[in-house]
């Protein structure tokens, strides 16, 4: 499950920079994950690899050109493989210095999700203040960076979590909740919403048929999982990706600095117990994202 070196068989970084990564990450609520990749949605060349984000350190003089010296604490999305690993290479664009309000810690977890998450929001979806969205699945990777990036943006923001989740989610910024374990979940969504959600960011596919009869006629469903989307008679649907910026990135700064975009990372394991992270995702309901640590020595000079 994880690929290691030590410093002798370091790769040749040309062109990119090389990280020496303390956290890689499994993320939660965006698809494909590293769960589903590993069952078989991994079609690309062997050996595989896991891990789409990364936190750690600039090795070398690898970043220079780019102003990352040895040493520099950086965080990015290389791409959908290669961060269950001590060192990965990544270009320059696809990741950023880490703010100095987020802890290292964490760094490893935001990523991907986060990046999707504001891209849905502004990108796609459009959102700014005064604007209502509904975010589904609210409690998970994605949708929690969500619902914050929606209160930022000064959006009202309604939201779904099962019900252990519902104060967390009040406190990321929801306005409102819904119990989506509940068979009525879009009907108390629509009352909320006083006819329906005209925005809605679709974060996980057990959740898409609801947020289209949540959703009023005409409106937008914005969402990075593929699917047959239902009542696209009614609704318009919305597929995205999102893509590994590291200026998107450094333009989360300033709102990791102020504390009012926060990871929550429900628990971190060692490389050695990937697969137990990897049930753990697998069973769903998770609080936030899971880190695995790749690195002990860094994680411990750190103190990860």
């Amino acid at each position: 499950m994880a690929l290691t070196c030590s410093a002798s068989e370091r790769p040749i970084c040309r062109g990119r920079v090389l990280v020496r990564c303390s956290s890689g990450c499994s993320p939660l609520g965006w698809a494909p994950g590293d769960a589903s990749l590993r069952r078989g949605g991994w079609t690309g060349p062997l050996p595989y690899v896991p891990g789409g984000e990364f936190a750690g350190v600039v090795e070398g003089d690898s970043g220079d050109e780019a102003g990352l010296h040895d040493g520099s604490p950086v965080y990015g999305y290389p791409g959908l493989t290669g961060c269950y690993a001590q060192y990965l290479r990544c270009p320059v664009e696809q990741l950023a210095p880490i703010p100095a309000g987020l802890p290292i810690a964490d760094a490893a977890a935001a990523p991907i999700d986060a990046l999707t998450a504001e891209q849905g929001l502004t990108d796609v979806l459009g959102i700014s203040a005064g604007d209502s969205v509904l975010i589904t699945a609210a409690a998970g990777g994605l949708g929690h960076f969500a619902v914050q990036i929606a209160r930022i943006l000064g959006a009202t923001v309604v939201a779904t979590a099962s019900p252990q989740h519902h104060e967390f989610v009040h406190r990321l910024g929801a306005a409102e909740v819904a119990d989506h374990t509940q068979p009525d979940w879009p009907e108390q969504v629509r009352e909320f919403n006083g006819g329906g959600a005209g925005r809605v960011l679709a974060c996980a596919a057990p959740t898409l048929e609801g947020a289209a009869r949540a959703a009023r006629d005409g409106a937008l469903i914005a969402t990075p999982v593929r699917a047959e989307y239902p009542g696209a008679q009614r609704v318009g649907w919305q597929h995205y990706n999102g893509q590994p910026r590291g200026s998107r990135l450094i333009r989360m700064a300033p709102w990791f600095d102020d504390g009012s975009l926060t990871v929550t990372v429900q628990a971190r394991y060692y490389w050695q117990d990937a697969a137990q992270a990897h049930r753990i995702v697998e069973q769903g309901h998770t609080r936030g994202k899971l880190a695995l640590i790749v690195d002990d020595d860094l994680a411990a000079a750190l103190e990860i």
